[in-house]
């Protein structure tokens, strides 16, 4: 007896098993024709399916693993290019009077409210992407800590803050793309410029950045050192590339560049020990006169930013010249003061 598929039951019976027939036309309704497994067995030993799925399915699981999901909880400093080798430089190097560049300490030193050009290069250079650009502090003890504009420079008379929106005033870093967004994320600020692919002839696009805030205000920063972190995103917000680039917001850019590259040169000058004679004791290289101030301080922040302003330097000097006996009083009724 032939079937309707042109096989003979015994044929069929070869082809496909009884049970694994029952079995498909109960789960699927379907019931296949000789041909199309037997297309499968050849497909399945010409190709490899089994193996070549497998690696589809890793590739896949290795594509969600690079595109890590932005989080920004505490920002993450390690460096990568990522497969657009994405890269960050600095231009014309000896033409600015108002930055320097530290080879040695691969930092930028730069006066408040400049302008700092960096050059942006990713391959291919497709349109699309996003450049998230944040200030972080440089220590691991305050990754956490966000960084922002001291009281001072946020308040509304100071000309930096005229026609500007109110939560753009915060932030440190400013971009000159009339584009950019200002985003704040669990307290963290960020800035996101639009990134075009470059001009004919050029290989990477310049970006401007200006700072708002100096890293010694007391209230802001506080002297604590920072960083740029640069990441390449796309429309998805999804990391593509990171870069990093030390920053040093300042009053004098060469003279704090040349201070911090002698500390880094000479590390083992401020361990090595004095010896003094026995029974003399070592005179402070500070000002020990005892000065009484009364003040009225508008402002429970401003006050707490004096007391804390007093606190820093005075314990400052008292590591730098070794007295801590002599300053441990005066620290203590700064604290005691301290709500």
């Amino acid at each position: 007896m032939t079937a309707t598929n042109g096989f003979s039951d015994s044929q069929e019976s070869d082809l496909l098993g009884e049970e694994e027939y029952k079995t498909l036309v109960k789960d699927i309704g379907f019931v296949p024709t000789p041909w199309i497994q037997s297309v499968t067995e050849e497909m399945e030993e010409k190709y490899d399916l089994p193996q070549y799925l497998e690696a589809e399915i890793k590739d896949e699981e290795q594509e969600e693993e690079y595109f890590q999901e932005l989080d920004p909880a505490i920002p993450i400093k390690e460096e990568f290019p990522g497969r657009y080798n994405f890269q960050v430089s600095l231009g014309n190097l000896d033409s600015s009077k108002n930055w320097v560049y530290s080879q040695v300490l691969k930092k930028v030193f730069i006066n408040m409210e400049e302008t700092l050009p960096l050059r942006f290069k990713w391959e291919p250079p497709e349109d699309g992407l996003l450049l998230r650009t944040a200030m972080v502090f440089s220590l691991d003890q305050y990754a956490s800590d966000p960084v922002r504009r001291c009281h001072n420079h946020m308040a509304p008379n100071n000309p930096s803050n005229r026609d500007v929106l109110p939560s753009v005033i915060k932030h440190v870093v400013r971009c000159t793309h009339h584009l950019t967004m200002y985003e704040e994320r669990n307290e963290h600020l960020s800035i996101v410029t639009p990134l075009n692919r470059p001009q004919p002839g050029s290989q990477y696009v310049l970006v401007c950045f200006k700072f708002l805030c100096k890293n010694s205000c007391p209230s802001g920063m506080n002297r604590r050192p920072t960083e740029l972190i640069f990441t390449l995103e796309d429309s998805n917000r999804r990391i593509l590339g990171r870069q990093r680039l030390p920053v040093r917001v300042c009053s004098c850019p060469k003279r704090d560049k040349k201070k911090e590259e002698a500390e880094v040169s000479q590390p083992d000058v401020k361990k090595r020990k004095v010896c003094i004679p026995a029974g003399k004791k070592m005179m402070p290289s500070c000002d020990t006169h005892i000065f009484n101030v009364q003040l009225s301080i508008v402002g429970k922040e401003n006050y707490l930013a004096v007391l804390k302003y007093a606190f820093d330097i005075m314990a400052g000097q008292a590591i730098k010249t070794g007295q801590l006996d002599f300053f441990k009083p005066y620290l203590d009724d700064i604290l005691r003061k301290t709500p």
